[in-house]
């Protein structure tokens, strides 16, 4: 009865090297350093916390509200689902994975979350209308843990 187990491959038995260290007896556990994982994405903190409602932009640009009045912040309350079933997701991804942003529909989310009209939110300075549709792109988006 063979008791030797069988060795496949090419490695022939040889004695270690002077520099290199002898291998540890059988039955012994030797502390290799622990491999290097990625975290995944659910274990990631989660970015920014804009959570506290409404949620405040500060213009750069003052508008007109609905009442005519000058204003020199824009209120957000939260989106909800009715409000992307009305109006419309305002962020997709393309081909390539980037995020997207539909500005016909972000235009009309901000318009519904701020309760001032359409025409005067195409009134924004531009970089006032893309951090209102940034500050809001989260909410539009799968859970990041699922994917």
């Amino acid at each position: 009865m063979n008791i030797n187990p069988k060795r496949e491959g090419f490695i022939e038995d040889k004695p270690p090297l002077e520099h290199e260290p002898a291998p540890a007896p059988a039955g012994t556990k030797r502390a290799a350093p622990p491999p290097e994982i990625e975290p995944s994405p659910a274990d990631l903190p989660p970015l920014e916390q804009d959570d506290e409602w409404p949620m405040l932009v500060v213009l750069k640009k003052p508008i007109r509200n609905n009442r005519g009045e000058e204003i020199k912040e824009v209120s957000l309350r939260e989106p909800r689902a009715g409000d992307i079933n009305r109006y419309g997701n305002p962020v997709r991804f393309n081909k390539e994975g980037d995020i997207v942003h539909d500005e016909r529909k972000m235009t009309y989310m901000i318009a519904a979350l701020s309760g001032i009209l359409p025409p005067f939110i195409e009134e924004m300075h531009p970089r006032d209308w893309n951090t209102c549709a940034y500050k809001l792109t989260r909410f539009f988006l799968p859970d990041p843990a699922v994917w």
